[in-house]
């Protein structure tokens, strides 16, 4: 009993090998698989020994690819760096401006309104001009973050409605009981 699974096994185990690889043994690369740098120096290798030898490759060719690859593997690297400095410093630059917009809490700010869309949301637009930009003051009362921005929760002097107002909206900052800004 315990040979015929283990016959079984080996042939599910070689059947599942040779459906990855061509009858050569090479690995075949299913689309939108990612493939990592040492398939290209297998693909070079396995070129340089199977080559004709009554027609051999120029050895500048090898040397061409060699420098190509090595230059896209020195991209492929800088951008991983990049992507990960670019993230880290989404998070710093959120995570500030979180901290920032909490200390206002409870104090006086004039920000740009948000523009209304006709289909009722509110955006807080892109105009060449500020100056055309209507602009809303009230006491901040609360913070939250929504898809990666953060908002004021402000109570509007002249309505005392509660709006969320983005913090990059923000104009100038003063005590909620004295007029002197900050």
């Amino acid at each position: 009993m315990n040979n015929l699974k283990t016959v079984s096994n080996e042939a599910n185990t070689q059947s599942t090998r040779t459906s990855d690889k061509t009858e050569n043994g090479t690995p075949i690369i299913m689309p939108g698989k990612e493939t990592d740098k040492d398939l290209f120096l297998k693909m070079l290798v396995a070129q340089m020994s199977n080559q004709d030898p009554f027609n051999p490759q120029d050895p500048t060719q090898y040397v061409t690819q060699l420098a190509q690859f090595n230059s896209l593997e020195q991209m492929m690297n800088l951008n991983d760096g990049m992507e990960y400095l670019m993230g880290m410093t989404n998070g710093l630059l959120v995570n500030s401006a979180m901290s920032t917009a909490t200390s206002l809490i409870g104090k006086k700010v004039e920000a740009y309104a948000p523009i209304e869309e006709p289909d009722g949301e509110s955006s807080e637009g892109d105009s060449s001009e500020d100056s055309d930009k209507k602009t809303l003051t009230g006491v901040v009362e609360g913070v939250h973050m929504k898809d990666g921005i953060v908002y004021m929760d402000v109570r509007i002097d002249e309505t005392k409605e509660l709006k969320s107002i983005e913090y990059a909206a923000l104009i100038k900052v003063s005590d909620n009981n004295t007029n002197t800004e900050k």
